[in-house]
């Protein structure tokens, strides 16, 4: 890729040093509008029934034909764009998900099954101390639904352990390497750590209610498991830090809704702080993805010692405000605010959105990555979307943002 790709229109910086500029706290030459369409743009290609072809805020690649496919309700001048060119023809920065930068093998005698029949998904994780299962629906968006847990109870830690403790994990990047050739100057990527121990924990093995009484029940027991998993991730967390990729997001998903103050700082920020450790001494930038109500988490967020807050949205969809978010802030760290998605599904005119955005800007004094929060659903409106990024172009921060 050429060396100004990215650029816009005699302005000094691509848009991955703009990115950066604003994650080190450094002068920018404009605002930083960040968009995640994925959501948008894999809706208005997918056929009914049909399961997403991508998750989430992935890398998709311009020759993939998904660009022509069940488009036909697209309005002519959206038809046949790559991903990629929607954020080339308005001016927008991309970011996107690395997933897959790690492959995970089994020692002998271990391994993971799955199975798709219709819109059910069975997998199964067995060994030799035993084996568990979890299921999964297709939900009508075309992505894949959880329908219960790994574990049934605290009975299947010694089961769920021996199975953790099997994983192997291997780097592979060449497929970051991929990505971050394919996005060039015109953006950035993270490689994606599924979730802190603990969250681990909440959200995948075992949920929120059996979670909390086996703290209470059984400490010991929940804490050695725990010991064995840290283990492991700080595995992955090394890995992360021989990588290509110069952003680690811990991805999980926390909020006031599963995780209290309490287990926030007692379970979760210990965690993030071995992590940045491990990550800090191969000059990584590490976030989190926050998406959700936060108002009783604000107060800890100065102390987990992340750079970035991925996926933040203010209400009206969630509980707290823009400046409480960037009051509550370390002056280090930054974070991706997004005006809330919903407004671009309900009919709220432009200026309501641009205000909003003005409040966001101005709360962090420009140093923000601005997005649509945390990312627009297949029925959101994209010309409001582009019309919210004309705004920031013209926006009189512009050119003034030195960071808070």
């Amino acid at each position: 890729m050429p060396a100004d790709a990215g650029r816009k229109g005699g302005l000094c910086m691509t848009d991955r040093e703009l990115f950066f500029a604003i994650a080190r706290g450094e002068p920018t030459d404009r605002l930083y509008f960040c968009p995640d369409i994925t959501d948008w743009y894999l809706g208005n290609h997918r056929g009914p029934g049909e399961p997403l072809k991508y998750g989430p805020g992935v890398f998709i690649p311009e020759e993939d034909s998904i660009r022509h496919e069940h488009q036909e309700h697209l309005d002519p001048e959206f038809r046949d764009l790559s991903l990629l060119d929607f954020h080339r023809r308005y001016g927008w920065g991309i970011h996107c998900h690395i997933r897959d930068w790690y492959r995970v093998d089994y020692a002998p005698g271990t391994r993971l099954d799955t199975t798709v029949e219709g819109d059910r998904m069975t997998q199964v994780w067995s060994g030799p101390a035993g084996s568990l299962t979890r299921h999964w629906q297709l939900a009508a968006d075309g992505s894949w639904a959880s329908l219960d847990y790994w574990m049934d109870g605290p009975e299947d830690l010694p089961v769920l352990e021996s199975l953790v403790d099997a994983e192997r994990y291997t780097l592979l990047d060449e497929n970051i390497r991929r990505v971050l050739d394919g996005i060039g100057e015109m953006g950035q990527a993270d490689i994606v750590v599924n979730r802190s121990p603990f969250g681990k924990l909440l959200h995948e093995y075992l949920g929120f209610a059996q979670t909390v009484f086996l703290l209470e029940d059984e400490p010991e027991l929940c804490e050695h498991f725990l010991e064995v998993q840290t283990r492991k991730d700080k595995e992955l967390m090394e890995l992360a830090a021989a990588s290509s990729c110069s952003l680690v997001l811990i991805c999980d998903h926390a909020d006031s809704t599963l995780f209290s103050p309490t287990m926030y700082r007692q379970w979760c920020i210990p965690f993030y702080k071995q992590a940045g450790e491990i990550l800090g001494r191969a000059n990584k930038f590490v976030s989190t993805h926050l998406d959700g109500n936060l108002h009783t988490l604000l107060p800890l967020m100065a102390q987990t010692g992340f750079h970035i807050l991925d996926g933040c949205t203010p209400a009206p969809m969630f509980d707290y405000e823009p400046e409480e978010l960037a009051a509550s802030l370390a002056p280090e760290q930054t974070a991706f605010v997004g005006v809330p998605s919903a407004l671009f599904c309900d009919g709220t005119g432009e200026e309501e959105l641009f205000a909003l955005a003005d409040r966001i800007l101005r709360a962090f004094h420009g140093r923000v990555i601005l997005n649509v929060g945390d990312i627009l659903p297949a029925n959101g409106d994209i010309r409001k979307v582009i019309a919210l990024g004309e705004y920031v172009k013209r926006h009189p921060l512009n050119g003034r943002t030195a960071g808070r």
